[in-house]
């Protein structure tokens, strides 16, 4: 009876073993016929996030250009009214 219970043990630790092995067998298998394909993919994505990166750089340049531009026309509009006060002032006096 407990030979009997050793050899069911045997049995089932072999069936699992072999299952294991074939399972290790065949994700190698797989991940040597799609290797080519995931460097791809992964290129790709990379492309997709560095163009993504590059157009959100380019807008916030041309942001910056924008807020530099109306930072210069306000630095430009408070030079012409303080001329325009300064004038006023001399022709009162």
């Amino acid at each position: 009876m407990a030979f009997d219970g050793v050899i069911l043990m045997v049995v089932g630790m072999l069936t699992v073993y072999v299952f294991l092995m074939l399972m290790i067998m065949m994700i190698s298998i797989l991940s040597n016929m799609y290797r080519t394909h995931a460097l791809n993919e992964e290129k790709s994505l990379l492309d997709e996030v560095e163009a993504k990166r590059r157009k959100k750089k380019e807008k916030d340049m041309k942001k910056a250009a924008v807020t530099m531009g109306t930072a210069g026309d306000a630095a430009r509009m408070t030079a012409v009214i303080t001329a325009a006060v300064h004038a006023h002032a001399s022709r009162q006096a």
